[in-house]
């Protein structure tokens, strides 16, 4: 008897446990829109960009918070030849899932450094290949190489492409991708990627709207002889993107002071 009543006030403990659990984790609203604050490195500045929950990473349960390191999820089209600006919670069913970051810039060998030289800090001077008035390209590994690109027509930010070589075996899908990085409002890095979208993936996942022609005749041109340098038309389209992407984070961001920033803490406190 005395067993059975045990038995019984262990099950109840256990389930009215289990209910304080489940309330407890009940799912936000993926729609509900986060605000993040990134202090800058070199400068006053702090970058506040606004989300809905469901592109952060760290999220969890805090409506504001301050991050060194912000890292969003995008779908791969969202900032790949994307000219809407349209983007979604990220699915699986809407293709791949892209890591965006966002960080700010920082002193290197105890200098603050700017604008396209803070894209050669890891890469000495004999690594340079070849270069024209505005692009410059670069030895990266014996798999990648990498260029720094300045100047273009209506480009407003420089960038940093960093793309596979083909070697003289059969590609495999990281060919797809290209890493970006390039400057925000000049103290911050946004690092993301394009992939190419070509009609195969757009019908699988019934897209439309996105043209990535740019990084497929960029793979091309890799693909044969690696004279890209050559076709200037071709790193056009990178820039032409990367604009995009540029104002679409000065849609979602604001930039304040960090004694703006610390009277809202302190407000809060």
């Amino acid at each position: 008897m005395i067993m059975t009543m045990l038995r019984f006030i262990g099950i109840f403990i256990l389930n009215t446990i289990g209910i304080l659990v489940i309330g407890c984790t009940e799912p936000k609203d993926l729609d509900e829109p986060v605000t993040a604050y990134i202090p800058a490195e070199i400068s006053d500045k702090v970058y506040v960009t606004t989300f809905p929950r469901c592109n952060y990473n760290d999220a969890d349960d805090l409506d504001e918070f301050s991050t060194k390191s912000l890292v969003l999820n995008f779908q791969a089209e969202t900032l790949s030849g994307n000219s809407s600006g349209e983007f979604h919670c990220p699915s699986e069913d809407l293709g791949k899932v892209f890591r965006v970051e966002v960080d700010p810039l920082y002193e290197l060998n105890g200098k603050i450094v700017t604008g396209k030289e803070y894209f050669y800090y890891t890469f000495p001077p004999e690594s340079l290949l070849e270069k024209t008035s505005n692009i410059e390209q670069f030895y990266a590994d014996s798999s990648q190489e990498m260029l720094v690109i300045d100047g273009m027509s209506n480009q407003t930010s420089p960038l940093q492409l960093i793309f596979a070589k083909y070697p003289n075996e059969k590609l495999g899908p990281f060919h797809n991708y290209y890493d970006l990085y390039t400057i925000l409002d000049k103290d911050f890095l946004l690092q993301y990627k394009v992939r190419i979208m070509n009609d195969a993936y757009n019908q699988r996942f019934n897209l439309s709207g996105y043209d990535t022609q740019f990084a497929q005749a960029f793979k091309d041109v890799i693909a044969v002889d690696g004279r890209i340098l050559e076709h200037p038309e071709i790193i056009q389209g990178f820039v032409d993107n990367n604009e995009r992407v540029i104002n679409f984070f000065k849609d979602h961001r604001q930039i304040m002071t960090q004694a703006e920033f610390d009277e809202i803490n302190n407000s809060e406190k």
